[in-house]
This record gives structure tokens, C-alpha cells and sequence, in this order.
């Protein structure tokens, strides 16, 4: 046992630099202050940066407004082909029902006529009956080839259409693509500034305490790169202990269990807590020879871990027979040093 121990506490401090030059504008942090992630520690100006994206934030809502006016155009010129194309593939398909219809009749008429034309030779029938049967398919023959020129003309119409069309949506896809690419750009440029306008909050990268504040004013220009403040995060706490050389050496070995009480704080109510050797020095220092322990599983409720708080240490070294305990107390005695059997430490 010894009573030589206190708990350390392994620190973690992270410098903050400014990234671009800027003059300070508001302090928003004192020295000492705790902070959470991403805490405003110094804002800087950002006036030219504002004006910036105020220009860019308008170039880019009047390109998009562009762009749903392109989209609109577009939505319109679909509606009014769609619109076209139907009622013309409406009347080509009525011309084509009336085609079929004069191409039957026309044949019925045909075969009208050839039997006058037989029943004449025959002088069956008169001359007047044939040539009125004959005029008439005359007249169906013209009305079909009517048809057919009326359907060329539909399909022709509709090629033009269908091209237009084509012409049109391929004259807003452009304009549609040019605008797509100035906000983009635009877009970009307004990254850029929000994240230069993020620089120039300077921020705690970590939780901690604010170890250190460079003495800077408001209105102070600041150059890039200047550390202004560092930050100090919780670290892992530990235990070191000091032991005489007796009952250290040969006695304590890493990975042996230790018991941690803490002074001032009753084990009996408040716990104590448990670790294990992770080293022992090999050199002597000061007479004493240093134990480093870490802590295992969980603190008890209530019992603080604080840098440097003194405590004492209890390190199991073995267990002996009574026979094996009086041989040891007798040499002890005549050796005139402690006993080695429990090792405890407090500091």
C-alpha cells in the first residue's frame, strides 16, 4: 500500500486560426468560458462578403425565374402540339374511313358499268343508261383520288408540324441548358461566399474550456493564419502512483487489479473505483518508483474524477500461506523493512 497517488487527466488542446484577413466586429467568448462544438468564439466582418451574395442571391432568383418561364413555354407548346397533332390525326383518320368507303363504291360501280356496257352490246340495254353508269363511276373515281390528295396533304401537314415542333423544343432545351449553366455558376459563387462568410466566424472545433484568448479589439484587423485562442478538451483520466522501490520492483507487474480510494470521499458511501497496472518504471526517481494505472469500467454515481485529486492505491500482489507470512515478517524484521504482502497508495 502506498498513499503517494493522484489522478491525471490527459489534455487535449486545439489551436484556432483565422483563415482569411478580417477585421473583428464582436468578441463573443471570455477566457476560461466553456464551450460546446461549433460555439462563436470571434466574428469578423463580413460586409463585403454580404453585398456579394446579395447580388448573386438576385442574379440567381432572376435566372430562375427564367427557367420557369422557359419551363412554362415549354409545358405550353406540348399542350398546343399535343392539341394539333390529335385533331389532325383526328381527320386523317376520318379522310382514310372515307378512302376505303369510295375505293368499295367506285369498285360496285365499276362493276355496274362493265354490265350496261355488256347488256348494250347485247341490245339489252340503252346507250343512256350505259353512259350515265359510266359517268357516274367517272365521278366516284375523281372523288377518291380527292381523297387520297386531301390525305397527302394531312400527312404532309402533320410532317410540318411534327418538325416545327421538334425545332421549338430544341430552341428551349438550349435556352433551358444556358440558364442551367449561369446558376450554376451562380450557385457556385454563393457557396464560396457563404463558406468565406463561415471563416470568418471563428469557431471552437471542439468542446472544451477557453484555455487562452489573444488580446485583440474590436476593430482590429487580423491577418490569415494568426492564432487567436486554444481550446482545452477533457481528457482520459488516469492514475499515477509512487511506490518505494521495495515494494514496487519484482512486486507490481502490468495487468495486475488495483483499488483507487479517493481522499476526503468514504469508500463506504461513496464506492471506490477499479483499474489496472498499465506500467511501472523501471528507474527510481526521488526514492520512488512510478505506477501508472488506467481506470476500468464505470465510476461510481457521485464521485468525481478531477485532475489531480489525491487518492490511494491498492495493488494485490499475491496471496501466501500463514507459514509463507511469518518466514516473510522475520525477515522483514531482520532486514528492517516493510512489509510487501499489500501495496497502497494515496496522494
Amino acid at each position: 500500500m502506498s498513499e503517494d497517488a493522484r489522478l491525471e487527466q490527459e489534455h487535449n488542446t486545439v489551436h484556432v486560426s483565422t483563415q482569411r484577413v478580417g477585421r473583428v466586429v464582436q468578441i463573443e467568448a471570455e477566457l476560461g468560458d466553456s464551450l460546446e462544438q461549433d460555439d462563436v468564439l470571434i466574428r469578423l466582418d463580413t460586409s463585403v462578403l454580404d453585398l456579394s451574395l446579395q447580388g448573386d442571391s438576385k442574379i440567381s432568383g432572376s435566372l430562375r425565374d427564367q427557367l420557369e418561364s422557359v419551363q412554362r413555354e415549354r409545358e405550353l407548346l406540348d399542350k398546343k402540339f399535343g392539341e394539333d397533332e390529335k385533331a389532325l390525326s383526328d381527320q386523317l383518320k376520318l379522310l382514310e374511313q372515307q378512302y376505303h368507303l369510295q375505293v368499295s363504291n367506285q369498285k360496285i360501280q365499276a362493276d355496274v358499268a362493265d354490265r350496261y356496257e355488256r347488256l348494250l352490246q347485247k341490245q339489252q340495254s340503252s346507250e343512256l343508261d350505259y353512259l350515265a353508269a359510266k359517268r357516274t363511276y367517272q365521278q366516284m373515281a375523281m372523288a377518291t383520288l380527292k381523297v387520297q390528295a386531301d390525305i397527302r396533304a394531312l400527312e404532309d401537314r402533320r410532317a410540318q408540324l411534327i418538325s416545327e415542333y421538334q425545332l421549338e423544343v430544341s430552341a428551349l432545351k438550349q435556352r433551358h441548358q444556358g440558364i442551367d449553366g449561369k446558376i450554376a455558376e451562380v450557385d457556385t459563387r454563393i457557396q464560396q461566399s457563404h463558406l468565406a462568410v463561415s471563416e470568418q466566424n471563428l469557431r471552437a472545433p471542439i468542446t472544451g474550456v477557453l484555455a487562452s484568448l489573444a488580446k485583440i479589439r474590436e476593430g482590429e484587423v487580423l491577418v490569415a493564419g494568426q492564432q487567436v485562442a486554444t481550446i482545452q478538451a477533457e481528457g482520459v483520466i488516469s492514475i499515477q502512483a509512487f511506490f518505494p522501490p521495495a515494494l514496487a520492483l519484482g512486486h507490481i507487474q502490468p495487468g495486475q487489479k488495483a483499488q483507487v480510494k479517493l481522499d476526503g470521499f468514504s469508500w463506504a458511501r461513496y464506492g471506490q473505483l477499479e483499474a489496472r497496472v498499465e506500467r511501472v518504471a523501471s528507474a527510481v526517481q526521488q526514492g520512488k518508483v512510478l505506477v501508472q494505472l488506467s481506470l476500468q469500467g464505470e465510476a461510481p454515481p457521485h464521485l468525481p474524477l478531477l485532475h489531480d485529486l489525491p487518492a490511494r492505491v491498492e495493488i494485490a500482489t499475491g496471496k501466501k500461506t500463514p507459514y509463507q507470512l511469518l518466514l516473510q515478517r522475520t525477515g522483514e524484521i531482520l532486514s528492517a523493512k516493510a512489509p510487501a504482502e499489500t501495496v497502497e497508495e494515496g496522494a
